[in-house]
């Protein structure tokens, strides 16, 4: 059967789309660079870069600083400061890169997607397909598998809930 009876190729072949900075422009919303604005326990951030590498500053006047950044300018600023071993946030102390890191990281990208309807959009047209995010370094504390799978998990609850709405 021809691809064309069946949709795109790499959708009928469900190839991963790798989430990076590069990805086609349909795409491009759910990156972590995106300006993707949301709100998370009060605070606001232009993206999920501007939050994760305002996790590595330590007092509020940084982090704010941080939060208003998104794309490049998000990951240099941040990109020079090394991960501490752990970290404050909402009064508990957090192990970088343990299971509570990853769940405050989830709480970020849910914050973002419901949120945020261009990255909730192109978040749910990668419909069932594996996504990935393969860099060219990879983080020690939220791996690009580990980040993945927050997507993917976040798409299964946005696509239920989308079902039980229909």
């Amino acid at each position: 059967m021809a691809f064309s009876m069946i949709g795109p190729e790499e959708d009928a072949r469900r190839a991963p789309l790798n989430i990076v900075q590069s990805i086609a422009p349909r795409f491009a919303p759910i990156s972590n660079l995106a300006h993707t604005p949301f709100e998370l326990n009060g605070q606001r951030y232009a993206s999920i870069e501007g939050f994760w590498q305002g996790l590595k500053r330590p007092g509020p006047v940084e982090r704010r600083a941080m939060a208003k950044l998104w794309g490049g300018e998000a990951k240099e600023r941040g990109g020079g400061v090394a991960q501490p071993t752990e970290f404050a946030y909402e009064g508990a102390t957090i192990k970088a890169g343990s299971p509570e890191h990853w769940a405050l990281m989830r709480a970020a990208c849910e914050a973002k997607f419901t949120q945020h309807d261009e990255a909730r959009i192109a978040l749910l047209a990668t419909g069932g397909r594996w996504l990935t995010h393969k860099v060219r370094r990879d983080s020690r504390t939220i791996p690009g598998a580990i980040m993945a799978d927050i997507w993917m998990r976040i798409r299964t609850r946005l696509q239920d809930e989308e079902d039980a709405a229909h």
